[in-house]
């Protein structure tokens, strides 16, 4: 059996998945620039610091555009990089209809009896294998876990995090990498006297990694690639969200979108 065959895939998965999802959690460390000074325009772009970029990689150029909190924003995050993506806008109401059903969405893919999800590469993980995890890393039952997953961030429901992020990945089949403020790249603007344009992030993980492609990728002289025309974040088939500190213990979601510089 496949399932067999491959456990020893399976046990790796979900370490790196539970690796991954602490990541997300990590204690609060000291910042240059705490996210509570940052300036945000009407809707929501982030217009100081104006820039975030790829410590790895400097070519990798985003503005960032935040969505609201109440415990929802990593799924809100999620469904404003897909609407970019697609050249398409979203309005805080129309975010939160589309995040109560990205809810519904992932319960239901994760509470299905049997099949596979893909990690990244060639690493799966069984339905029933990462809701087992999942439910066991938030100290819940499986059947308590989808409870309050389905529960909006202000009702008490769980915060998005690897396991709904792997869902999401393989149910929208587009790459989602997840970044945090690089503190040594804080350090950097600072000593540049550039602090107020720029923030550095640091890409912690994907999900969907060297699986879900961009099938436009293969197509010579693509009129959606190939233009710098096209605005900040759209058409862009990989989705980058970074999770900032709010407060000791508090995160946030928000959304990178790529530039075209």
């Amino acid at each position: 059996m496949i399932r067999n065959r491959n456990n020893s895939w399976i046990q790796n998965a979900l370490t790196w998945l539970r690796l991954l999802f602490v990541l997300l959690v990590p204690e609060v460390v000291n910042c240059f620039r705490p996210y509570s000074s940052y300036r945000f325009a009407p809707n929501g772009v982030c217009i100081s610091p104006k820039h975030f970029v790829d410590v790895n990689d400097s070519a990798n150029t985003f503005v960032m555009r935040s969505v609201p909190g109440e415990g929802d924003c990593m799924f809100l995050a999620v469904a404003l990089a897909t609407l970019t993506s697609m050249g398409l806008g979203g309005n805080d109401t129309l975010l939160r209809a589309i995040s109560r059903e990205t809810r519904d969405v992932v319960a239901t893919v994760l509470e299905l009896p049997s099949g596979h999800l893909v990690i990244e590469g060639k690493r799966l993980v069984t339905t029933q294998a990462l809701l087992r995890s999942a439910a066991k890393g938030e100290g819940l039952s499986t059947e308590e876990y989808l409870t309050q997953l389905r529960k909006e961030g202000i009702e008490g429901g769980l915060y998005g995090g690897g396991p709904e992020l792997t869902v999401l990945a393989n149910v929208l089949r587009r790459p989602i990498s997840i970044y945090e403020i690089d503190s040594d790249g804080i350090q950097q603007a600072g000593e540049q006297g550039k602090e107020k344009d720029v923030a550095f992030v640091r890409r912690m993980g994907v999900f969907g990694k060297n699986v879900f492609q961009d099938p436009l990728e293969a197509l010579p002289e693509s009129a959606i690639l190939s233009h710098p025309w096209v605005t900040n974040g759209a058409y862009s088939w990989h989705l980058h969200i970074l999770v900032v500190d709010t407060s000791r213990g508090e995160k946030h979601a928000c959304v990178l979108l790529p530039q075209k510089l």
